[in-house]
């Protein structure tokens, strides 16, 4: 067996797959216990006895729903869980993951022992649910868990069916229309290496939520015109509801009509099996036509086409520019689907792949140029070669030749070896055997190609090595996978004592994996051995020019007092080392230079807390924030900022009151859908109001350069001068970013130039001292604060200044948190 991954599976909301690369082919295993399908539904059913997973379950779901669970991926990341009525208990989006992982398993009748794997995720899935999904493999029992993004997938999917010969240099559209997901992805080729330029998505918008417009739109209000209910909608949704088994049953049946309704005008659904509350029996057929299925779904398409246009205009792509858009996932077999995204774009469709199985090929493909990196089993151990080779190579290229170079661990002596294509084109021939050994393998061009290691003695018998066949995918590869948000961490605004604001450390779209190390300074003291001197480092996900309340937390670093070796000042050095990998895993470390202590984590988070009172609370809240812009800009008369504030308006309306309509015990997506929603609108908000900060930042940049210009006039130093003039020239840029944080940094570095100047002015530092003197009674320590306002004394008497400027920093320490920036407000002495 090839020393590679070998295994993709495509972990569908509603269907998933497992496909395998055999010698440069894909093959998709098909499912055993339902004839010709090459899917599973990702639906997971328990009994006392047994789990059941798939079409069994899937049909049991209508008959016992609080025993049966589908759609859990657009949960995964989250605090959810599901309640098991048969087995009285809880069961998390992860663990019924893994059940469907499991069966998966049984589809494979190879004999290999499956313990490496790659995994294929939504592009627009955040660390947090790429965190998940990994947990839900090594549950699962896999001991290597590769992720890759499902556009990704599609496309090698595409190039390594087309080959070279007929995919030239260029660029296309993925557009991934799932059961439960949607993503975009702007793909480039070049030199036959394929790298994602670009991507949005959205994880609550596929074709479950069809089938539950359907239901709720068409359907539902059809039966209570026909009958007597008082609020058959939230009886049918909610767990504890009356009609929630029907509710599953209506879905079943709408899957079926909107699947009819790609091939004909008219589909009709049966609603039987239950009665009003007059006990009337109800028994009828609603009737849907292909043009109210269309108009239903419009909305919903219209916003995947928004999401192409974003990207196109982001990216400076016209339309024209792009070959095709590949359609991949099984909602676009609806026609309108395909026929909209055809007509807006003006670009044709592509559909010459298998839309259900396309993402499981592409990462079979992929796996097949991932290393397996866990370990042999026992039996394997127990049989150890005599010849140990660690060998290097690239498992994708597009060179001619490929270097192979490999270093031998045993007795090399009178020993030979010989390298042979499998396809016979190539034979290195017998040569000597040394501990290195390299050669140039040419490759077979669009094609995966094979070649042999055998060691032989002087009598050309073979010596057993635990060399594996080399394989070397010739076709296409991708440059790696790009980040899907920004990841950000928080940090003081000195500019605003008391708020914070964003440093971005890896931008969205950097290529995976990547790593980097920043330095802050320490914006207070912490004393060993203290409990209550701690410094939390934030790690983020989202915009790094939003607000921090408009991201997502990652987690935290913690350091305190009780973990230092030594007391750290304030304004020391702090030094973050930040390393994503290419699956997203993310390790932070964090060195205190004072200290010389290292801190480190690996962030892993699985879990996104949605609680609907937190989320009717934050609704709330961002609903006032809101009207308070509104009157604002009414007050202002700021006609543009009006029209988008009033849009915003009507669609926090809107969410407003379906936050507020959420039963406790909700069973749909709507909570996770909602707190989307308002988070994008927050972020709408901050951009429609962003010219505010601008606007406020260059006033408070143009007082910095001008303090700073009188200070570096007066008492300013040849760098000093060089720096305000290299900040000064790059002005044009900076301040038509229209970005805060930009703006912002150049006042901090004006400020520090100042603060530089200030610092070594006598006067400066006389006028600190003195505000420290008047401020004795606030100190922790009254006593050394006194000792150190007597040694301030002395060294202004003998003008000894770097001594007075040390005796302000450590009074400053003696002081509340916050004191530093105090000083500034107050007197306006820069620090």
């Amino acid at each position: 067996m090839e020393n590679t991954i070998n295994y993709g599976i495509d972990l569908g909301t509603t269907n998933s797959a497992i496909a395998k690369f055999v010698k440069g082919e894909v093959n998709v295993f098909n499912n055993p216990l339902d004839y010709g399908r090459a899917t599973l539904p990702s639906v997971v059913m328990y009994r006392k006895d047994k789990v059941v997973v798939g079409s069994k379950a899937k049909e049991f779901l209508e008959r016992d729903p609080k025993s049966v669970v589908g759609a859990f991926k657009r949960r995964m990341g989250t605090s959810v869980s599901y309640k098991i009525a048969a087995i009285d208990d809880t069961k998390t989006p992860i663990e019924l993951s893994a059940q469907v992982l499991m069966e998966l398993k049984t589809f494979v009748n190879t004999g290999d022992e499956l313990d490496a794997v790659v995994i294929t995720v939504p592009a627009s899935f955040d660390l947090i649910q790429s965190n998940a999904t990994k947990e839900a493999g090594a549950l699962a029992g896999f001991r290597q868990v590769v992720l890759l993004q499902e556009p990704i997938a599609a496309s090698l999917a595409y190039a390594n069916m087309k080959k070279e010969r007929e995919l030239t240099d260029g660029q296309w559209l993925v557009y991934d229309l799932g059961g439960g997901t949607f993503d975009v992805a702007l793909i480039k080729i070049r030199d036959g290496e394929m790298r994602v330029i670009d991507h949005e998505g959205d994880n609550f918008l596929g074709g479950a939520d069809f089938d539950q417009m359907i239901v709720e739109k068409l359907v539902i209000p059809k039966i209570a015109a026909a009958y007597k209910f008082t609020d058959l909608e939230k009886e049918m949704k909610s767990e504890s509801g009356k009609y929630n088994a029907k509710y599953y049953v209506l879905l079943r049946r709408a899957e079926e009509a909107k699947i009819r309704l790609s091939a004909l005008p008219m589909a009709e659904i049966v609603v039987d099996g239950f009665e009003d509350e007059k006990g009337n029996e109800v028994d009828m057929e609603v009737t849907i036509s292909q043009s109210e299925f269309n108009a239903l779904i419009r909305p919903s398409v219209d916003a995947t086409l928004k999401m192409i246009q974003n990207i196109l205009t982001r990216n400076s792509v016209p339309a024209i520019d792009l070959q095709f858009t590949l359609m991949v996932g099984g909602s676009t077999y609806i026609p309108y689907v395909r026929q909209e995204v055809a007509d807006v774009l003006g670009v044709p469709v592509n559909c010459e792949i298998d839309p259900t199985t396309a993402v499981a090929v592409g990462a079979a493909y992929y796996a097949a140029t991932k290393a397996r990196e866990v370990k042999k089993s026992k039996i394997n151990l127990a049989k150890k070669a005599p010849l140990s080779f660690k060998a290097s190579y690239n498992k994708a290229s597009k060179e001619k030749d490929e270097l192979f170079a490999a270093r031998v661990t045993g007795e090399v002596e009178g020993l030979f070896y010989k390298i042979v294509r499998q396809d016979g084109g190539y034979d290195s021939g017998l040569k000597k055997l040394q501990e290195r050994i390299s050669e140039d393998l040419p490759l077979v061009q669009g094609a995966f190609n094979f070649f042999v290691l055998t060691v032989y003695d002087s009598q050309n018998n073979i010596v057993p090595t635990d060399i594996e066949p080399i394989g070397i995918n010739s076709g296409f590869a991708i440059s790696g996978q790009p980040l899907p948000e920004d990841i950000c961490l928080e940090v003081d605004d000195y500019e605003e004592p008391g708020s914070t604001k964003l440093a971005l450390i890896f931008q969205r779209n950097t290529i995976l994996p990547t790593k980097r190390t920043m330095s802050f300074p320490l914006n207070k003291s912490i004393v060993q051995g203290s409990t209550d001197d701690v410094l939390h480092i934030n790690v983020l996900l989202g915009s790094h020019t939003a607000l921090p309340e408009a991201n997502k937390s990652i987690g935290y670093i913690t350091i305190a007092g009780k973990d230092l070796k030594r007391d750290v000042s304030k304004g020391s050095d702090l030094e973050i080392t930040l390393n994503l990998s290419e699956s997203q895993d993310l390790s932070v470390a964090a060195y205190l230079q004072m200290a010389d202590q290292e801190f480190k984590q690996t962030f892993n988070p699985k879990e996104r807390h949605t609680p609907i009172d937190l989320l009717k609370q934050q609704v709330r809240d961002l609903a006032k924030k809101l009207e308070g812009e509104l009157r604002e800009a009414n007050q202002k008369d700021d006609a543009e900022t009006l029209a988008t504030l009033n849009r915003l308006q009507s669609e926090m309306t809107v969410v407003l009151m379906e936050t507020e309509n959420l039963s406790d015990d909700d069973v749909t997506d709507k909570r996770y859908q909602l707190e989307d929603r308002k988070r994008k609108i927050a972020q709408e908000l901050d951009a429609a109001t962003k010219h505010k900060r601008v606007q406020k930042v260059k006033e408070e940049y143009f007082q910095a350069k001008k303090r700073c210009e009188g200070l570096i006039d007066a008492n300013g130093k040849d760098h000093e001068r060089r720096i305000f003039a290299d900040i000064v020239a790059q002005e044009p840029v900076f301040l038509a970013s229209l970005v805060p944080g930009k703006i912002r940094e150049k006042v901090d570095e004006m400020d520090s130039i100042s603060s530089q100047i200030e610092w070594r002015t006598p006067d400066h530092l006389i006028g600190v001292f003195n505000w420290l003197t008047s401020q004795l009674r606030r100190m922790s320590d009254q006593e050394q604060g006194q000792g150190l306002i007597d040694q301030g004394k002395s060294a202004i008497h003998g003008q000894m200044w770097d001594r007075l400027r040390a005796v302000n920093y450590e009074l400053f320490d003696l002081l509340p948190k916050g004191a530093r920036e105090e000083v500034n407000t107050r007197i306006g002495f820069g620090m």
